[in-house]
């Protein structure tokens, strides 16, 4: 049946969605593929709009032209040259783009890297900084970053194709397992295994076999397919 489902999400997306280019190693059901992010528009996750597929929880879709903003937290839709932001998203379950699963997370969406009966979530977020400006004696004034960033969202300059050239932007990738309808952040090896105690031992043979680094996401996504075999669900 899990088998059956993964062909039409993929045969579904397909059709849809077409071929993507990605920068992050990313997993769908174990199937690995790679997106490449542009410099040009950093504050997005990905190089350029693409269609996706918006599933409400009333079983309604909707195709569209969607990105999703790492500063804001928003999946954002284009529509007649307008960058707008998906509202009601506890009405949303599930939004399907460049072949990559996204729940709602509160305001905001996380990947379903892995699903099974431990699911891993990602949360792909980012922050922006101005510039400081020189005010002499070699230093610059920060005074005027969290004023800045507040007018570039609310007049909609992140939510556009351009940011202002002084802008300087961090991307970061947080890591989420649930199990038994427990969802707990994780950064490292030694957060990750206490919340699978009982099977510490095999975690950490695989985690030293395999060189698994808590910094890749690849990684973490191949760790969390090896211990939902352990669950029994690959």
């Amino acid at each position: 049946m899990k088998m059956c489902m993964s062909m039409f999400i993929r045969r579904f997306l397909s059709l849809l969605c077409g071929s993507f280019l990605f920068t992050f190693l990313v997993s769908l059901n174990g199937a690995y593929a790679q997106v490449h992010v542009s410099d040009s528009i950093p504050q997005y996750l990905f190089s350029d709009f693409a269609t996706g597929v918006v599933v409400k929880k009333n079983g309604e879709k909707i195709a569209t032209s969607l990105n999703y903003n790492i500063i804001t937290e928003e999946m954002i839709f284009r529509e007649n040259g307008r960058y707008l932001a998906l509202s009601g998203t506890d009405e949303i379950d599930s939004v399907y783009l460049n072949n990559m699963v996204f729940i709602p997370a509160g305001k905001a969406f996380y990947e379903l890297a892995v699903d099974g009966p431990v699911k891993l979530f990602v949360q792909f977020s980012g922050t922006v900084r101005v510039e400081g400006e020189d005010v002499g004696y070699g230093s610059t004034s920060q005074t005027s970053r969290v004023t800045n960033l507040n007018s570039l969202i609310s007049s909609g300059a992140v939510y556009s194709m351009d940011l202002p050239e002084n802008l300087v932007m961090s991307r970061y990738i947080t890591y989420y397992v649930e199990h038994n309808g427990k969802r707990k952040r994780f950064v490292n090896e030694r957060a990750f295994l206490r919340n699978f105690r009982e099977y510490r031992e095999e975690l950490e043979k695989y985690i030293e076999s395999n060189h698994i680094q808590f910094d890749r996401y690849n990684d973490v996504v191949k760790l969390v397919h090896f211990l939902n075999g352990m669950y029994g669900g690959l």
